[in-house]
C-alpha cells in the first residue's frame, strides 16, 4: 500500500491499543492495526474498521425501535422493560490481511423478558458505532517528519 502524504510504500504494523468511551458506551483495542510509511505517516489499516463494524453487528445483538411503543427484542419482538445493566462483551475482528484481534466493549445491555436475548438498548446505537469508529483511528506519528 501507498502512504497518502508522500507516496511511500506504507506497512502494516501493530500499535498498542487504545481505550476509548462515547457516551453509554466505551471500548478497549487490545491491539490496533495501522500503515506507517518510512516518513512516519500514520493511518488506520483499510478495511480495520469496516470490519470491526461487521463484526460488532454480527455478535452482539441489537434491540429494535418500535414507533411510540420502545425496544422491541431483535429474536421474538417482545417489548423489552427489563432493566438495563452494564456488561462486558468481547467482540472477535477478523479480516482478510489482519491478524485476529480483540475488541472489549462495556456496554449497556437489557434482556429479553420473553426470549432470554440480551441486547443493546436502541438508545446505545450510535454510541457503539462511535466507539468502533474511535478505536481504530491512528494516533499520532512517532517522529515529526
Amino acid at each position: 500500500m501507498r502512504c497518502d502524504a508522500c507516496g511511500a510504500e506504507a506497512t502494516l504494523q501493530w500499535r498498542p491499543g487504545s481505550e476509548v468511551a462515547v457516551g453509554t458506551v466505551a471500548g478497549v483495542l487490545d491491539r490496533r492495526p495501522v500503515l506507517i510509511c518510512p516518513s512516519d505517516h500514520v493511518r488506520a489499516a483499510p478495511g480495520a474498521p469496516a470490519a470491526a463494524a461487521t463484526a460488532v453487528e454480527a455478535q452482539l445483538p441489537q434491540a429494535r425501535r418500535r414507533w411510540r411503543r420502545g425496544d422491541a427484542c431483535a429474536s421474538c419482538n417482545a417489548a423489552l422493560d427489563l432493566p438495563v445493566r452494564r456488561t462486558r462483551r468481547s467482540i472477535t475482528v477478523a479480516e482478510t490481511g489482519l491478524a485476529v484481534h480483540t475488541l472489549h466493549l462495556d456496554v449497556p445491555m437489557t434482556r429479553c423478558g420473553d426470549c432470554g436475548t440480551d441486547q443493546l438498548p436502541t438508545r446505545s446505537h450510535s454510541d457503539l458505532h462511535g466507539v468502533v469508529a474511535a478505536a481504530y483511528r491512528p494516533d499520532e506519528p512517532a517522529a515529526t517528519p
